[in-house]
């Protein structure tokens, strides 16, 4: 095969498709949460670390606040996979989340997340509202297994 005065054999070509399939089957492996050495021993998912909160935004800061530590699966529903509830949070935070947070029943904690913070004001889970400030994991989508995550709040509604 010649493209653009490159030429490339078709063994090259196999190689290379190959290549791209190993890739794909092992992003889709990451995804269902059967990548090796992600996992804590016995198949147990957790995700921990600690939330932080930018300078800018500690003033806002009200005994009353709720933090809640919310797992999703990225580009699927908007419904957390699990929650973690911290009443009346004090800066910075430590958090862990295992599947003994995990909302509905036969699920578990494994492949790709994306990991969001929120203080809300009125302390009910939900979307954000007026005064709530939110805060995403700099690396979404993070695989489960995760220990010393570091999580920036950072935005306000």
């Amino acid at each position: 095969m010649q493209t653009e005065g490159i030429v490339v054999s078709k063994d090259t070509m196999k190689v290379v498709s190959m290549a791209g399939g190993v890739i794909m089957l092992a992003g889709i492996a990451a995804w269902m949460g059967l990548a090796h050495g992600c996992e804590e021993p016995k198949g147990r998912g957790v995700i921990a670390g600690q939330v932080k909160i930018t300078p800018a935004l500690a003033s806002r800061v009200s005994p009353t606040d709720v933090l809640f530590v919310i797992i999703r699966r990225p580009q699927g529903p908007p419904r957390p996979i699990a929650v973690k509830r911290i009443d009346q949070p004090h800066f910075p935070v430590s958090f862990e989340i295992t599947n003994d947070d995990v909302m509905v029943d036969g699920s578990e904690l494994k492949g790709m997340v994306e990991l969001v913070v929120r203080l809300d004001k009125d302390g009910r889970a939900g979307p954000p509202q007026p005064g709530d400030l939110e805060g995403r994991f700099d690396r979404n989508p993070t695989l489960v297994g995760g220990r010393d995550l570091e999580i920036t709040i950072d935005k306000a509604y």
